[in-house]
């Protein structure tokens, strides 16, 4: 089938998704990367966010240490983690690299110049009140996940820093791009249930709007438990975030639907924040030697008129 050099349409992607994925393909072309053919039974399919050999090109990421950082991961990857070899390597419309390229910056940053690196996410994230970063990791999931909530959906990204008033804390960041929040329930409803009650943060019916199906537990409520608890279980003030662009369809409804169910002590801890607003905190206190890597994970992710310019041109 003849296809343009940015690939063939997906008959499944909304307007929004159909955007995202030009715009990664406009990366691939950018990159000189060939698409990858998706197979499928009756024929190939060439979607333009897709390349071979990632594993070895380290084409998904923006900086080699990145890439270097993402091959150590998938080496020592640990049994409950949930790091997708093929999606981190080779599929650029994923949220899981783009993770990486988003965070592993500042990871770095707090490696070599922890103050640089406060300063960049206080101003990031003015709401936090950041007196000093500790630590950025990706993909987390705390080692006794079983004992917490009994789910391993992994911390997209995860800041430890400590506040104004000297305590230790965490904001849990989930970074959504072409995708929406999940929907797959918790795979123990009860148990979720019971670790919402214990932890007294939502609504005193909770129990009762799962039974009746009112309420859902998917992907944002479980991630939310998964924060709290484990905010107790370290002793850490926990705070949860949602990082999308800002035309994402679905997050502000998602982030509300939790807001919702969940009692006044604890609205404050669930928020969102579009990534042009975090990667403009970001540039506006950024080191020289980082500057350039944010400036082109802006053009890669979230410059949507080139794509929608491109869009009429085919």
């Amino acid at each position: 089938m003849k296809h343009s050099i940015y690939g063939e349409p997906y008959a499944g992607d909304t307007k929004y998704v159909a955007l995202c994925r030009l715009l990664q393909s406009i990366y691939r072309v950018k990159c000189k990367q060939a698409i990858r053919p998706y197979v499928c039974r009756d024929r190939h399919y060439y979607y333009g966010n897709y390349i071979a050999n990632g594993e070895t090109s380290g084409a998904n990421f923006l900086e080699d240490y990145i890439f270097e950082y993402a091959k150590h991961r998938v080496a020592n990857k640990k049994s409950y983690e949930t790091i997708g070899q093929d999606r981190l390597f080779n599929n650029l419309l994923s949220s899981q690299p783009m993770a990486f390229n988003l965070f592993c910056p500042l990871r770095h940053m707090v490696e070599h110049n922890r103050e640089a690196a406060t300063e960049v996410l206080r101003a990031a994230l003015p709401k936090y009140r950041i007196a000093r970063v500790v630590d950025v990791d990706l993909e987390f999931i705390p080692s006794n996940y079983e004992k917490l909530t009994g789910d391993k959906s992994a911390m997209d990204a995860i800041i430890k820093f400590e506040d104004e008033l000297g305590r230790s804390c965490f904001i849990a960041i989930e970074t959504k791009y072409s995708e929406a929040l999940g929907t797959n329930e918790a795979s123990n409803k009860e148990l979720a249930v019971k670790v919402a009650e214990k932890l007294k943060c939502f609504n005193s019916d909770i129990a009762k709007r799962v039974e009746n199906k009112d309420v859902k537990l998917t992907q944002i409520y479980r991630n939310f438990l998964l924060s709290e608890a484990y905010g107790i279980y370290s002793g850490a003030e926990s705070y949860s975030l949602v990082l999308a662009p800002e035309i994402h369809p679905s997050t502000d409804r998602e982030v509300r639907s939790l807001r919702d169910e969940l009692n006044d002590d604890f609205k404050y801890k669930i928020d969102s924040l579009s990534l042009e607003s975090f990667v403009e905190g970001v540039l506006a206190k950024c080191p020289d030697a980082y500057r350039s890597c944010f400036e082109r994970f802006r053009e890669r992710y979230l410059m949507f008129d080139k794509a929608r310019s491109i869009q009429q041109s085919l």
